[in-house]
């Protein structure tokens, strides 16, 4: 009987965590699709949240630093204002977002985006609430364009 009661008890945690496996997996599944839906044709991704404070182009990498993705930064910025591109430089940024009209489902993807985009490497990119990590230039002016 002892024996009996064992094998239930890990055949439904097997299942349990077999679930919970499948699960997991749908979501990541999901998440991926829900990326790549909101991405367009230059690779920006429309995060449907507000960057705080910014007009034009935003830039967001280390100031005063003097890796690659610094330079790089600074280059972009230097350039697009060359050409009369609004582009500023960060080291962060914050988002706003009205939650009044969103379900738990909608805040939930939001913030799963959010912390996809704190994962993206510098310099990150943002014009007019999409972003991209470590854009050319080209794809910026595009994206500048589009708006």
């Amino acid at each position: 009987m002892y024996r009996i009661i064992l094998t239930v008890i890990a055949s439904f945690a097997l299942c349990f965590a077999g679930y919970q496996w499948h699960k997991s997996k749908q979501e990541k599944k999901l998440f991926v699709q829900d990326i790549k839906s909101r991405t367009d044709q230059y690779g920006f991704l429309d995060i449907s949240v507000n960057l705080t404070g910014s007009k034009g182009i935003v830039i967001v990498a280390p100031v005063n630093c003097p890796s690659q993705q610094a330079k790089i930064a600074d280059y972009l910025v230097t350039e697009l204002n060359k050409q009369n591109i609004p582009a500023t430089r960060t080291n962060g940024y914050n988002f706003s977002q009205n939650l009044n009209n969103m379900s738990e489902r909608e805040i939930n993807q939001m913030i799963k985006r959010v912390d996809y985009v704190r994962t993206m490497a510098p310099p990150q990119v943002f014009v007019n609430g999409k972003i991209k990590s470590n854009p050319s230039l080209e794809d910026i002016k595009k994206e500048w364009e589009l708006q």
